[in-house]
């Protein structure tokens, strides 16, 4: 039904019986947008990546740093597997849990890679001693009989399992299953990475052999986390599905990994051997990957280490403006339009929290709102009440690089001008969000079912809401336009 239509609907009501002080109203609001206010919202945002390479690196030096931080979501923690079972069937969660006690009461979510190959590692150090680093796979799977590599000829000198050795599998099969028990499909649990192949989880084996894991080796290691996580977001690097062999044998991995409902995060942006063709995809390595997940499932960019991407001259100047005069570009270009091709709900850069603030105060900003969904009313259209009824129309545009996966209320009220008549709510409870998609307008036609008689003038406001997470769903209006929460879009007389 078109515009026109509805307005001769109006007008039979209004013959129909409709109060004859009800006018329809169309009111344009892109002159009332803000797209600088940061908007903290649900499903969405930064992550801190806050264990790494070890149990110490990257831990909150201040928690004025974390609390401030715009828009912060969740903590990353990639943790080897041998911190969590140093001994076959014994189970240490207190790394998890220690956080989880701190920071979940807090409001962040968790998320996890649980690695079985990192790097570093003295050659002469007893294995025990250095768990987690040396033998990120605990040293007693080795031991049990698992096959693998104790020297590799490329990187550290770190015990590198064979990736379909069946006692290695066995263990971690077990180890999974216990894993997930204890934390799959819980309420704070953002994603879980299948982190069981190549150097960090991340399926390339660049520091160790260079043989890349076989088709049915990924897919059997997918399987495994796929069997144990059931109610959980499961993520894969898009580095070990590259690794899967011959272009035939990606796709049918492509395929394998969005039926079986894995989705994708890349921890290549900035990475130096893929600034060479940094025009090309943006240091983006495999961008085919995010074109098929990111519509349905969440995806996740990871920047690399900030640290080094100083240190490579990739950053330059305050927000990363300044331009890299061997590109002609700045790393601030660079991270945009990697997060435009990769389409990510959550983002992060991979450093210490406060260098990262304190050296980007505005881009943290930016990106905040350009990551996931970010959503801006173009119009607002009433067309017509009766008989407690209030029709209406909202034309829609999400500025933001992905969908919502989640289903947002519309919650509205009609706040009287005079303060003797009561204000009257309503509720719709699937305002259409989730096929919002980025860059696109979507008029959706609602219809209000008003909790009390409406009689004489008020203001009509909105907001949307998120009954999963108790949030509000921030829109992209000027802060003047609310009150108490929703914004104040139109006057009506009824």
């Amino acid at each position: 039904m078109n515009i026109t239509d509805f307005f001769l609907l109006a007008g039979m009501l209004f013959l129909g019986g409709v109060q004859s002080s009800f006018v329809p109203q169309k009111t344009e609001l892109s002159d009332k947008w803000d797209t600088t206010r940061p908007l903290r919202n649900p499903d969405k945002g930064w992550y801190h990546h806050m264990l790494d390479n070890g149990i110490g690196k990257y831990l909150i030096q201040d928690e004025k740093d974390l609390t401030s931080f715009p828009g912060m979501d969740h903590l990353y923690l990639r943790l080897a597997w041998a911190f969590l079972e140093p001994e076959e069937g014994k189970f240490d969660w207190s790394y998890i849990d220690n956080i989880v006690e701190k920071y979940v009461p807090m409001g962040y979510k968790i998320s996890f890679r649980i690695s079985c190959k990192e790097t570093g590692g003295a050659p002469n150090a007893v294995p025990k001693e250095i768990n987690g680093i040396r033998y990120a796979t605990p040293y007693w799977v080795s031991q049990a009989g698992a096959k693998g590599i104790e020297r590799p000829k490329y990187g550290s000198a770190s015990w590198t399992p064979e990736w379909n050795d069946p006692v290695y599998l066995e263990k971690l099969n077990n180890f999974l299953k216990a894993f997930a028990d204890k934390y799959d499909g819980k309420s704070w649990v953002r994603y879980i990475d299948v982190g069981s192949i190549g150097e960090w989880g991340e399926g390339h084996t660049y520091f160790s052999t260079r043989i890349p894991p076989t088709m049915e080796e990924i897919r059997t290691h997918m399987a495994i986390y796929r069997k144990h996580c059931k109610n959980t977001q499961l993520i894969v690097s898009d580095d070990l599905l590259a690794n899967g062999g011959t272009e035939e044998n990606k796709k049918v991995l492509l395929r394998y990994a969005i039926d079986n409902g894995f989705s994708f995060r890349d921890d290549s942006p900035m990475v130096k051997g893929y600034m060479v063709d940094v025009l090309k995809t943006w240091t983006v390595s495999h961008p085919k990957f995010f074109d098929a997940a990111y519509k349905t499932m969440p995806t996740v960019f990871e920047l690399e280490h900030y640290g080094k991407v100083k240190s490579n001259g990739y950053w330059l100047g305050k927000n990363g403006e300044t331009t890299i005069p061997e590109y002609g570009v700045s790393g601030a270009d660079v991270f945009r339009n990697a997060v435009q091709i990769i389409h990510p709900t959550y983002v992060g850069f991979h450093g210490y929290l406060g260098e990262w603030l304190s050296d980007n105060p505005d881009f943290t900003k930016e990106i905040l709102n350009l990551c996931g969904y970010w959503y801006f009313p173009k119009s607002v259209n009433t067309i017509a009440f009766k008989n407690g009824k209030l029709s209406f129309e909202i034309e829609w545009l999400n500025k933001g690089v992905a969908p919502a996966y989640s289903a947002y209320q519309l919650k509205g009220k009609l706040i009287p001008v005079d303060s003797l008549s009561e204000t009257i709510d309503f509720e719709i409870e699937d305002s259409g969000n989730k096929h919002w998609m980025p860059g696109l307008v979507f008029t959706e036609k609602y219809i209000a079912n008003l909790s009390s008689k409406a009689k004489g003038k008020y203001r009509f406001a909105i907001r949307l809401y998120d009954k999963k997470s108790d949030m509000p769903v921030e829109i992209g209006l000027i802060e003047a336009m609310k009150m108490d929460g929703y914004f104040i879009i139109q006057s009506l007389t009824f």
